[in-house]
């Protein structure tokens, strides 16, 4: 499959989050970003929280269209394999009805290492603080001392030979917990 252009991608990434900012309130996810002050985001996280839906929210997300779809030129196989072994580690250390979990950070390559992340995830730790909550994040090699300076400590890691699915080396996900903090005063 041909590599998607710039264009193919961008398109995909802005319907992909399109529909997820419309379903967050049917899914426990919070997204928080840094504009500037043209409004441009120059980062963004997605935050999945411990949430209950009532009787109308539930019927409504069983109409959601959950199926999975692909950006032009994704290795399918590979795609699959990785997130079949991140969701299976996920459900194994991460209990969804109690703990936070930090699904995605990013920042804009332009802006990184000024502390954009570092709010981001403050946000997201401060809530979980307040509801005395442990926090998962599922980290690369490039965001992992960012995550243990906040607390995080690593539980497990993840390893998919690429080579198997027409890819070059090994994919590590280190997955990591951290321990709710107490708020200040207490």
């Amino acid at each position: 499959m041909p590599d998607a252009t710039p264009e193919n991608k961008n398109t995909y990434d802005r319907n992909f989050y399109k529909k997820a900012f419309a379903q967050a309130h049917l899914t426990g996810s919070m997204f928080l970003k840094v504009v500037d002050d043209t409004g441009v985001i120059l980062a963004f996280a997605k935050w999945i929280y411990p949430y209950t839906l009532n009787a109308g929210q539930q019927a409504e997300k069983e109409k959601l269209d959950l199926t999975r779809s692909y950006r032009e030129g994704t290795n399918v196989g590979l795609y699959n394999r990785f997130f079949a072994e991140l969701d299976a580690t996920r459900t194994k250390h991460c209990d969804g009805e109690k703990d936070y979990f930090l699904h995605i950070l990013v920042v804009s390559p332009e802006h990184q290492r000024r502390g954009l992340g570092t709010m981001l995830i403050e946000e997201g730790l401060r809530n979980a603080d307040k509801d005395s909550a442990r926090a998962y994040v599922e980290a690369s090699a490039k965001g992992l001392q960012l995550y243990k300076r906040h607390g995080w400590r690593k539980i497990d890691f993840i390893e998919i030979d690429m080579t198997a699915h027409g890819g070059n080396g090994i994919a590590r996900e280190e997955l990591l917990m951290r321990e709710p903090k107490a708020a200040p005063g207490l």
